[in-house]
């Protein structure tokens, strides 16, 4: 290649040459910047003349400046013939012994003395080569040196002295132009492409050295196309090695330049370099201009990041922390932007210093701002590691468990708030860090922790602390109605508590309590429009961030408990694309679990399920009171579509004992209890129901509204045919209910219905339909539909069973289309009061419901039944759910019954 790049260059040189075999000595000094080819050019013209039959001598500088250093002289001698016996004075030094046996080398022939890279060598070894070079009067005598100008070296007048003596010539090397790296290119490649002779040239500044290590690197192909633009971006390991070698042979100081721009990166500058090192600032102009010569450098950055990738690999990683750890101070107290300053900290894991801290955390909130949250998550984690104990520390670990829920919700419950409810317990924390404990612990379902935050907080509230048009999530409500349910008579407050006329500073807790009794009358215990109209308002002109997630969700809850559940879902849409949107996955996963909950309800069961999917790809961890709720959910869709193996599988998990202290177990026991009653267990179905009254009592939600578990108990009782204890536990849930409608309100209409005569249950069950046709709650419209037709059937209205029947099968089939097959039937038109052929007709039982059916009406047990089909316990108890569906009965013993009663 040097022949090809340098080609007027080495003509020069084999001219001088040529003249000195002619008995014409000379003295050639060949400048330029490392790597510019030099070496390349010195070993060509050597190589030529020892073909030649000259005698070629070389030198390097790099060997004189070795530790321990070989000097001129030694490594000339060391290459020349002995002197003949006698020659030379005994014990002479290296420059006496090369003085008096160049004479009788240059009788021989031309001789070549190639010294390379002469900055490093002292002046006095070089202008004795020189002077002795000059005594012998050699005619055949060509010395060639190559010098770095740009480089410090020990004496300066190496140039200026040479070019005074005769003879002497002076080659400058220039960095490559386009022409020159196209001509180096095409020793490679046979076509290649314009744009990459530019992007080469830019790359390698015009240095051979680098060109050269891009060429190795890069395939052959792949240059006589188009550049794609990903090589900006490559891995380019033989030039970053070069690039490496280029300042190792430019000197400690050069290596330590690079090694500081590496570490800047693109905020690199003079000024920070200066402020870095102890290097005068005139030796640091030079090296810089030495490297821009040689190619290494763009101003003061380098030309492609594999340059200061290898650079600092180079380091250990004590060195490279230390490097970082400048970086930061010298670009603190120049008011560099913070997020350069962080970038360094969090390299150098060092923030120990309080400025540190804080400017770890206003990178971290421009990292937010950018939507950057898992460079912030580090930002934060590193100010919280170095942080003392103290008010800092809470409030950095509060931004943190915050911000961290972004991004997996289950590193902030099982990590962050441990830690901040150990703090709380300790009497370590703030009372400004209440608020932020209290939201979170409401998120993540510990009410009786937010509770005894908030009651805590009740000491440093007053009156200013509440604003008018102020929202109150609807944990809040839970936490302090169930405080104060069992306080309350009928007609308002108990003596213990202060009335809102009696507000004042006499107690902490009267202002809290007078704005609750407020909400309290508009929601819990009255309409709910009012309500509903707030949450949406709430959503509406609340932007998702941070610090309103808690409450969106709150929003989004009081939505589905005033039955606005198409309202609920379309807000939920929203929020999760706009999670998506901001790169927020784990607030993705919890709309997406409250998505789950409203779709469940309406029927969208192939949606929901996707919902959850992604809720499981987000909260992996079981140990949470999300995954609890996500459990919960999934459960019940593999109930609704009646997969009740799967079912089992759910709720044959170990339990984390994590799920028992949040408010989320209560849906669990609710679904868990319900597949109990499904699949004919009602013993443990009631075990289940009662257990949530307890916990809802202990976690201060024990509302009807809220919780509406004595609906489920009595649904119990009536399984068990204990109409008695049925009827009593409705009528506790109907005393403490409110007196709006809704969905849990059509709940009570169709146990009412059960529990009433025949001719009774039609009217209930009418009502029932139309407070649920309000809600959009498609499920329970199908099911209380079917309940109709066979209430209308046995009463003898067979052509009003049909159309109830044919409505819930409609329904059905829009939400479970893979369940449509055992979607109850429409009855046909009869005109007597007997049983009715649907939606209790044989001609719906398949065959294998019918022997299972049959076994069961003779007094066979669930497991009897399983081994004489040679089937699975669980697979009889799916076929008995769908036989007391289609039978139109709720007990075990009146299988047979029916059986009896129909056509054969």
């Amino acid at each position: 290649m040097a022949f090809v790049i340098r080609a007027a260059e080495f003509e020069a040189l084999r001219s001088a040459f040529s003249r000195c075999l002619h008995g014409m000595s000379r003295t050639i000094l060949i400048e330029g910047g490392v790597g510019c080819g030099k070496s390349a050019l010195l070993h060509a013209v050597t190589e030529h003349a020892a073909d030649m039959g000259a005698t070629v001598l070389s030198a390097q500088g790099r060997s004189a400046a070795a530790r321990p250093p070989i000097s001129l002289f030694q490594q000339l001698v060391a290459q020349m013939p002995a002197p003949p016996p006698g020659e030379g004075p005994p014990g002479a030094t290296p420059a006496l012994q090369f003085s008096s046996a160049l004479p009788h080398v240059a009788e021989n022939g031309a001789v070549v003395i190639s010294v390379d890279d002469v900055q490093d060598i002292p002046w006095s070894e070089l202008d004795f080569l020189l002077q002795a070079v000059s005594w012998h009067r050699s005619r055949r005598t060509l010395v060639l040196l190559s010098h770095c100008p740009h480089l410090h070296h020990r004496d300066q007048p190496v140039k200026t002295e040479l070019l005074r003596r005769p003879n002497a010539q002076r080659i400058h090397l220039r960095p490559l132009d386009e022409r020159g790296v196209r001509a180096a290119v095409a020793t490679r490649v046979n076509r290649p492409h314009e744009q990459w002779i530019e992007l080469l040239h830019q790359l390698s500044g015009g240095s051979p050295l680098l060109l050269r290590a891009l060429l190795e690197d890069l395939r052959e192909e792949d240059m006589e196309a188009r550049p794609t633009g990903t090589e900006s971006s490559a891995e380019l390991g033989m030039y970053g090695r070069a690039v490496v070698s280029c300042l190792y042979r430019s000197g400690a100081t050069a290596v330590e330049l690079g090694r500081l721009i590496s570490v800047l990166g693109e905020s690199a500058s003079a000024e920070l370099l200066s402020g870095m090192t102890r290097i005068s600032p005139a030796v640091l102009d030079q090296q810089l201009e030495a490297l821009r010569v040689a190619g290494v450098l763009d101003g003061t950055a380098f030309r492609h990041g594999s340059a200061p990738r290898e650079i600092l690999a180079d380091l250990g990683t004590l060195q490279r922390n230390e490097l970082h750890r400048r970086a930061a101070i010298v670009q603190n107290n120049a008011g560099s932007p913070t997020t350069e300053v962080a970038c360094h900290l969090l390299a150098a894991r060092h923030a120990a210093e309080p400025w540190q801290r804080s400017a770890l955390r206003d990178a971290a909130e421009t990292a937010i701002g950018q939507e950057n949250i898992r460079l912030a998550v580090r930002y934060l984690e590193l100010a919280l590691e170095n942080s003392p104990t103290g008010p800092d520390r809470i409030e950095i670990y509060l931004r943190l468990a915050l911000v961290t829920q972004r991004i997996s919700p289950a590193a902030t419950e099982i990590r962050h708030l441990t830690a901040l409810l150990s703090a709380f317990h300790a009497d370590k924390m703030p009372s400004t860090a209440y608020d932020g404990l209290a939201d979170l612990l409401f998120s993540y379902g510990k009410v009786q922790e937010a509770f005894d935050v908030l009651q805590r907080q009740g000491t440093e509230w007053s009156a200013a602390d509440v604003r008018a048009g102020d929202h109150p999530s609807i944990a809040w409500l839970w936490a302090w109605y169930s405080r104060h349910s069992g306080e309350h008579g009928d007609d308002g407050p108990a003596a213990g508590l202060p009335r809102p006329d009696e507000a004042g500073a006499q107690n902490p807790h009267a202002t809290a309590t007078s704005l609750f009794q407020t909400f309290e009358g508009s929601f819990l215990s009255g309409e709910r429009a009012d309500w509903a109209a707030a949450a949406e308002n709430l959503l509406e002109v609340s932007t998702l961030s941070d610090s309103t997630v808690w409450s969106l969700t709150c929003a989004i809850k009081a939505l589905i408990i005033a039955d606005r559940l198409e309202a609920a879902w379309q807000w939920c849409e929203w929020l999760v694309k706009e999670s998506a949107s901001r790169d927020a996955p784990g607030w993705q996963a919890i709309f997406s679990l409250q998505q789950a909950m409203v779709g469940l309800r309406q029927g969208k069961i192939a949606a929901s399920t996707e919902c959850i999917r992604l809720v499981e790809s987000v909260i992996t961890e079981r140990s949470t009171g999300y995954a609890c709720a996500a459990e919960t959910v999934l459960a019940a869709l593999y109930m609704e579509t009646g997969r009740y193996d799967e079912v089992a599988r759910v709720f044959a998990k170990p339990i984390p004992p994590a799920w028992e202290k949040s408010v989320y177990w209560l849906s669990y026991l609710c679904i868990r209890g319900c597949f109990h009653l499904a699949t004919n267990r009602p013993h443990s179905a009631l075990s289940d129901f009662l257990r949530i009254g307890k916990v809802a009592e202990r976690a201060l939600v024990d509302h009807p509204t809220l919780v509406p578990w004595r609906l489920y108990v009595a649904q119990a009782w009536l399984h068990l045919g204990d109409k008695k204890m049925s009827a009593r536990t409705l009528a506790e849930h109907i005393e403490r209910a409110p007196g709006h409608g809704g969905r849990d309100h059509a709940m009570m209409l169709r146990l009412q219905a059960q529990l009433a005569p025949p001719h009774k249950r039609p009217g209930l069950l009418f009502r029932a339909i139309d407070e649920l046709l309000a809600t959009g709650d498609r499920l329970e419209q199908a099911r209380t539909l079917h309940e109709l037709a066979v209430v209308l059937h046995g009463l003898g209205h067979g052509s009003w069973a049909a159309r109830a029947q044919a409505a819930a099968a409609h329904i059905a089939r829009h939400c479970l289309p893979d369940q449509a097959a055992r979607a109850p039937a429409p009855a046909p038109e009869r005109t007597g009061r007997s049983a009715p052929d649907a939606p209790g007709g044989q001609k719906l039982l398949t065959r294998a419901e019918h022997r299972v059916a049959a076994l069961v009406a003779k007094g066979l047990t669930n497991r009897q039944v399983a081994g004489k089909l040679h089937i699975t316990v669980s697979t009889v108890e799916q076929h008995l759910t769908r036989i007391y569906q289609k039978l139109g009965i709720s007990q075990r013993a009146d299988i047979g019954k029916r059986l009896k009663s129909l056509p054969t």
